[in-house]
């Protein structure tokens, strides 16, 4: 590899910082509002799915277009950091906005309010998110060099899944110690802690550590693109999706997106309604403690994705994280079930069980961030031989609105299958026998099933070592080998 391939340790730890706001303005509205809309305030789930599904799915189509807009700008700045800065202090200050809903409103109220916020939140998520996914694109043009950069943006993804998830049990203790010495409606108390965690959320992740990488990282193509032909959003996006490793990497993060929010969204309402017989808040903090499970193995298990990405190229790694998929998803029908041996934490219940299951299928989450991410950077390459433009913006644009597309219909699935299994929040541990069988069913199929489509749609991705070597001879032979800007 040469030196100029390098990225400099602070410019991938300063870019990695960024997987903080990234994860948080991706999942954390479904996280906060499974709690807030359906555990605290008791709204139709399947309504709170539908409110989920709306603005998502519609802000899909805003990417694509941040993304024409941020291959297209030229400033002394460049073409992602201003968007990437001004991005992550909106949505930050937005994200604690959603929250504050008045209690005493009529549910048709609520979810319009949740609704409109979110329409305003993801657009501002869009002008964070989709110039700095295309950063990441763009930091170096070597195939393993881009895995390094991948690896490190990993590592902080995992570190806030860590964090995320203790979202809720913080803003119980949180209320317990401030707000319910001030107030008797209990509703009201569990509802300030969030809004009080929310706020935080917003304010420091968000925005705060949201505008390092527009300060601190360099831009690789900012120079080099300035006299390049403006990208077009509909051209971009049918040649796109002429390409074939694109077809396939989309068909993969879509089986992702189904399968984890799917689980996500299950699991909790499993341990919180099944397991913890209604105990709202032992059930967040097992939630806690099974993502934090997922952040540490995640963690533990960059440095082993990257030998066997090493040794065995990176389709090769997915293989094998797939398949402990497959195990993983029949096991969670054993793992999430009560009846285990639980160990106390002063009064605090813990079932050590369930870390079980992120030590069988948290390695696939870790080789997808870092793999996938990797190979979109090929594309990208790929992409500009056939064509002679370098489109990060729009290529991780497009490649996000399906990713939220299937996201959405996903929240509106596992919101309806809530609905129809019978379940009621205002019953708590006491649902019927048959509610609780289908939403096991649930949790356990979505990521067995969908890991076996994965390993199929992998056997077809075409671009290996040897051939990105080739078309990065083939570029700079034809444009020169490119530095990063300051």
């Amino acid at each position: 590899m040469k030196n100029s391939d390098r990225v400099p340790f602070w410019e991938k730890l300063v870019l990695g910082i960024g997987g903080f706001p990234s994860l948080f303005g991706y999942i954390g509205i479904n996280t906060v509002a499974r709690t807030v809309y359906i555990l605290i305030l008791g709204v139709n789930p399947f309504l709170v799915g539908l409110a989920l599904f709306v603005p998502r799915f519609l802000d899909g189509f805003l990417d694509p277009l941040m993304g024409k807009i941020s291959d297209n700008f030229h400033s002394k700045w460049g073409r992602r950091k201003p968007f990437i800065v001004i991005g992550a202090v909106l949505m930050g200050i937005v994200f604690g906005l959603i929250w504050m809903v008045p209690e005493e409103w009529g549910q048709a109220a609520k979810l319009v309010y949740f609704i409109v916020m979110q329409f305003i939140f993801f657009a501002c998520y869009s002008m964070f998110s989709v110039p700095y996914t295309a950063l990441t694109y763009e930091m170096t043009p070597d195939y393993n060099e881009r895995n390094s950069v991948m690896a490190y943006n990993a590592f902080f993804h995992k570190v806030a899944e860590f964090c995320y998830e203790w979202i809720t049990p913080l803003a119980a203790l949180f209320s317990m110690a401030y707000f319910a010495a001030k107030l008797t409606n209990n509703q009201t108390v569990e509802i300030n802690g969030m809004r009080a965690m929310a706020w935080i959320v917003g304010l420091v992740i968000m925005a705060f550590i949201g505008i390092m990488p527009g300060l601190f990282v360099r831009e690789r193509f900012a120079g080099k693109t300035e006299h390049q032909e403006k990208v077009k959003l509909f051209q971009t996006c049918k040649e796109a999706f002429s390409s074939r490793p694109f077809i396939i990497l989309v068909a993969i993060v879509i089986l992702n997106v189904l399968s984890g929010v799917l689980a996500m969204n299950m699991d909790h309402i499993v341990m919180t309604s099944y397991m913890a017989n209604g105990d709202i808040t032992l059930g967040s903090i097992w939630k806690g403690l099974l993502s934090s499970g997922y952040a540490v193995v995640g963690i533990a298990s960059i440095p082993v994705i990257a030998w066997l990405a090493n040794l065995f190229g990176k389709r090769g790694s997915l293989y094998f994280v797939y398949g402990l998929m497959v195990f993983g998803g029949v096991m969670k029908w054993f793992i999430f079930t009560p009846g285990h041996h639980l160990y106390y934490i002063g009064k605090i219940a813990i079932d050590p069980v369930i870390l079980i299951d992120p030590i069988l299928c948290g390695p696939m989450w870790v080789a997808v961030k870092i793999m996938l991410a990797s190979m979109m950077a090929d594309v990208c390459d790929d992409d500009e031989l056939r064509y002679g433009k370098r489109r990060e913006g729009m290529f991780g644009g497009a490649f996000s609105f399906l990713e939220k597309t299937a996201w959405s219909l996903s929240a509106v699935g596992s919101g309806l299958t809530l609905w129809l299994s019978g379940y009621h929040s205002t019953l708590g541990g006491n649902q019927a026998p048959g509610t609780f069988i289908i939403m096991r069913l649930f949790l356990a199929g979505a990521p067995a099933i969908t890991a076996v489509f994965a390993i199929l749609a992998i056997r077809f991705y075409p671009i290996t070592a040897e051939r990105a070597a080739e078309t990065r001879r083939k570029l700079e032979e034809r444009r020169g080998a490119i530095k990063a800007a300051g």
